[in-house]
């Protein structure tokens, strides 16, 4: 009887390395010479999975703004996971902006990839669980195949590939 390989498909950032990122932002403002003498304060809030970036309006907020996506990046945390509010003031000059981290893939979006999976012309099926998909076959090149064949389409959000077993 031949065996069935699978992988997920899901759409969520290695959370420790969120938390690291928001770390060093918070050592960096700390230390850096443009935030001296600036309130600036970043809060995350874990349960809501939202960064909350508090800092005088103009090149100080820019730059608090700058040192989060230079952080993420570099924690390799992709940036498709950030969504940025609109900045809104609120007195005394300052600016406040929420920056929301997606996580998960929506039924329409895990449909699409459905479909172009069942378009790749491999021998795959996907099925959609929850807020991921389940690619499964008898041939695990097919499923190498499939995974090169996502990382070159865009959906619009950050694919990442786990749990990749053998049956």
């Amino acid at each position: 009887m031949p065996k069935e390989s699978s992988f997920d498909v899901v759409s969520e950032p290695d959370w420790s390395e969120v938390l690291n990122a928001i770390d060093q932002v918070r050592r960096e403002v700390q230390t850096r010479y443009d935030f001296r003498g600036h309130e600036v304060t970043v809060d995350y809030d874990q349960s809501h999975r939202i960064i909350t970036l508090d800092a005088p309006e103009g090149l100080v907020a820019q730059s608090l703004r700058t040192v989060l996506t230079e952080k993420m990046a570099k924690r390799q945390v992709s940036l498709k996971f950030l969504e940025f509010g609109t900045p809104e003031s609120h007195g005394m000059n300052r600016q406040r902006v929420v920056v929301t981290i997606k996580a998960g893939i929506a039924t329409d979006v895990a449909k699409k990839i459905q479909k172009a999976i069942r378009g790749a012309g491999v021998k795959v099926e996907g099925q959609i669980q929850g807020e991921a998909i389940r690619v499964s076959g008898k041939n695990r090149d097919d499923l190498q195949t499939v995974i090169q064949f996502l990382k070159s389409q865009d959906f619009g959000i950050e694919l990442v590939f786990t749990n990749y077993r053998t049956v």
